[in-house]
């Protein structure tokens, strides 16, 4: 008797041997396939990442690292003043519209380190309005900041450095009432300011909130999350504007650690540095900042 099924039953173990044989076989070929693969889009990155890069001098990403690394040390120390020390290099080197776009979600980079703890004493009945108004007066701020003559803007910049400055140094603060409506005020002159300067966290919202009678940590929360609010604000304009080209992306990219290590670094100090010391540092910095501005 011709057992046909058994020998059907071998071809059907033939071919499933040698489909398994191929499949082995083939391996080695679509693993260098792979391989290869990935080799050319790492080639292709990497020649994308050198054509965008050759478009910055070295010595300006040096020293905006430079002028970061201190930025960020006050930043992280007093929770203002990171954005308002950086901005008038950063103008120099890359123009208002581009050190606007740069600053700024570097500077919510950076806040990001410390935010969690502010987050934990920020006072929202102070916040809530500031923030709300300011939104809404950014944008109108913004408008003036594209279409002003670039010369003209950092004159601006240095003047109201200056003038903040002074106020701050004479030791005159916000003596009057605090409500809903002061705040919104308050809210709508810093977030017309820092849309049409590009100065996140503007000294009027800090003069404001330094002149509440609450703890120093409570403070610097209220500052830090308002500067955050108008600082996605700008982001958001800036980018809607399509301000953002892969040179300044990646810029963003290469300057945000340093920034951000140095706010933590910052945060460390301010627990054990003397406030007095470190106020005069930033005030002498802020009037270096402010002049610059003036000069170049």
């Amino acid at each position: 008797m011709v057992r046909a099924p058994a020998c059907h039953a071998g071809g059907r173990e033939f071919k499933s041997r040698h489909s398994r044989h191929s499949r082995h076989s083939k391996t080695p070929r679509s693993w260098s396939a792979h391989v290869r693969g990935n080799s050319i889009i790492l080639e292709s990155l990497l020649e994308y990442f050198i054509q965008i890069i050759s478009d910055v001098k070295v010595k300006d990403l040096v020293i905006s690292a430079i002028i970061l690394s201190i930025s960020g040390l006050i930043q992280g120390y007093s929770g203002f003043g990171g954005g308002t020390v950086s901005i008038p290099i950063l103008v120099i080197l890359f123009g208002p519209i581009v050190a606007v776009g740069m600053i700024t979600p570097i500077y919510i980079f950076g806040a990001a380190a410390i935010l969690p703890n502010a987050l934990k004493s920020v006072d929202w009945r102070e916040v809530i309005p500031l923030s709300m108004a300011g939104s809404i007066s950014v944008f109108i701020g913004l408008s003036f900041l594209l279409n002003t003559d670039p010369i003209a803007i950092k004159k601006i910049m240095g003047l109201f450095i200056l003038l903040t400055t002074s106020v701050m140094m004479w030791g005159r603060t916000y003596k009057g009432p605090r409500n809903i409506f002061t705040g919104v005020l308050t809210g709508l002159a810093t977030g017309g300011v820092t849309g049409g300067t590009g100065i996140p966290g503007a000294p009027i919202m800090v003069m404001y909130y330094l002149a509440a009678k609450v703890a120093p940590t409570v403070q610097r929360a209220n500052i830090l999350i308002t500067g955050c609010v108008f600082s996605l604000c700008v982001i958001i304009g800036l980018a809607h504007n399509e301000i953002y080209s892969p040179t300044i992306i990646l810029l963003i990219l290469i300057l945000s650690p340093i920034f951000m290590i140095a706010t933590r670094v910052g945060q460390y100090l301010f627990k054990i540095a003397p406030a007095e010391w470190f106020k005069k540092m930033a005030y002498f910095l802020l009037v270096i900042a402010g002049v610059t501005l003036l000069i170049f």
